[in-house]
């Protein structure tokens, strides 16, 4: 029997009254668990719904070949960031978070440094929407570029690849090279892969990107640099994980 600290991602139903749900932890990175009679349980309910950060004690029971299931055996409920549910918009946008998690995080990760990132950047992140303290637009960049930086696709934002220069009034940003030129050093600014940031974008781009997680959410910026970040994190995420989210796209129409 092992107990663990799980957000929960996903909820599906599995028969008639049991469920599986889907969880990130620090110890595991992501799994998923089966809950016998989860649909009608009283008991486990609310420790055991998308978006509960909760204390799980669960059975692991190992196949012929060695892979690893895993029961609930008993649930305590920590933090439901109960206002999320109450706001449609902020959970389409809690619902684009957990499916950018199961997409990038590892199954049965024994990474427990990048585990305890993403924990703590979603938690974080959570419990700002709950509060509903931030504009909604800037926890969405701030969450999907930090995500990327996190699971090892970290854009190179220091300087110029080519001279080093470390800023210009406009700085390139190639999402096919991954890097960033100034703008004598880039060759075909019209590329359909180029991005043209300001001074005002690229500093807030390397504060999301390199700050500290403690730091992470206590900055502000113009509506017109918000426009321009939440076009530009939203490129780099079809780039590096080369997909789009279904999430995303209702969470916009909302």
């Amino acid at each position: 029997m092992t107990t663990f600290k799980a957000l929960v991602l996903r909820e599906e139903e599995r028969g008639e009254t049991s469920k599986s749900i889907c969880v990130l932890t620090e110890e595991l990175g992501l799994i998923y668990i089966y809950i016998r009679g989860g649909m009608k349980s009283k008991k486990s309910g609310s420790a055991t719904q998308a978006f509960s950060y909760s204390t799980l004690c669960v059975d692991e029971k190992k196949n012929a070949k060695g892979q690893v299931s895993y029961y609930l055996n008993s649930s305590e409920p920590v933090k439901l960031f109960y206002n999320i549910r109450l706001d449609a918009k902020k959970l389409a946008l809690a619902y684009y978070f957990s499916e950018l998690l199961q997409f990038a995080a590892t199954e049965n990760s024994t990474n427990r440094e990048e585990n305890r990132a993403l924990m703590r950047l979603t938690l974080n992140t959570l419990y700002f929407l709950d509060k509903g303290e931030h504009d909604m637009e800037l926890l969405r960049s701030v969450f999907e570029l930090r995500l990327i930086c996190e699971t090892g696709f970290m854009p190179k934002l220091i300087g110029c690849s080519s001279c080093f220069k470390y800023e210009d009034d406009i700085m390139h940003f190639n999402f096919l090279t991954n890097d960033l030129q100034c703008r004598s050093c880039c060759l075909n600014p019209d590329s359909i892969h180029d991005f043209k940031m300001n001074r005002s974008l690229l500093y807030t781009v390397r504060y999301i990107a390199l700050s500290e997680l403690e730091k992470l959410f206590s900055f502000r910026i113009s509506e017109r640099c918000q426009r321009q970040l939440t076009e530009f994190c939203e490129k780099l995420i079809v780039y590096d994980l080369k997909t789009r989210f279904v999430s995303l796209e209702y969470y916009k129409r909302m």
